[in-house]
């Protein structure tokens, strides 16, 4: 009779159902939860993309129209240079416009390479391109951007204004990263974000 007993408690519990449902459930969740997190994941990714890309436009149109980071472009002055007169258009293959100078800051120091004097960089007008370009994405830090200055053959000497070329201004974002939000991936798995670029011509009449 005590084994019998004990069998049948063996069996009752065998066919006991009761919290099946949960555990259905907790197998079911979390494979959703993971797709749902994936979802989520994936609309963060093209929004950060899509942030980043505007965010270069929007930094390149306020490039071409305020201060140049490179002071020794800004200040880039061509009467008598190869025998060109005030009034001359400065053409392509001019000295000293011959160079792509870009400007990029590391650390604290900012130096634009290819200029005549690298040294020579407005932290002012590149913190305001920055500042600019932060306010469509907040992750921008002044080591993503680079701004690149190239002669395309616009200007004329003895340009009152500023500068004697009106370079094409070219704002790039690179080394930006994209973190994961799904939990085992969180903190762990990251992407690195491609390089963006945007490109104008530059404009009589920037502040400079």
């Amino acid at each position: 009779m005590k084994l019998d007993s004990t069998m049948t408690k063996r069996g009752n519990f065998l066919d006991d159902r009761r919290g099946i449902s949960s555990v259905e459930f907790a197998l079911v969740c979390t494979v959703f939860f993971l797709v749902v997190f994936g979802i989520v994941d994936f609309a963060r990714a093209m929004w950060e993309w899509n942030a980043a890309a505007k965010a270069t436009q929007v930094g390149v149109r306020y490039a071409v129209v305020n201060d140049m980071v490179s002071t020794s472009l800004a200040n880039l002055k061509l009467v008598g240079v190869g025998g060109l007169q005030a009034g001359d258009a400065v053409p392509i293959g001019t000295a000293g416009t011959t160079n792509v100078i870009t400007c990029t800051k590391s650390g604290g120091t900012g130096t634009c390479t290819g200029a005549a004097d690298p040294s020579a960089f407005d932290d002012t007008a590149f913190a305001a391109i920055v500042t600019r370009m932060q306010s469509i994405y907040s992750d921008i830090t002044e080591e993503n951007v680079v701004v690149e200055y190239r002669h395309v053959g616009l200007g004329f000497v003895g340009n009152p204004l500023g500068s004697d070329i009106d370079p094409a201004v070219t704002v790039r974002l690179t080394g930006l990263v994209f973190d994961f939000v799904t939990p085992g991936l969180s903190g762990i798995v990251s992407i690195n974000m491609p390089d963006f670029a945007a490109t104008l011509t530059g404009e009589d009449g920037r502040s400079s």
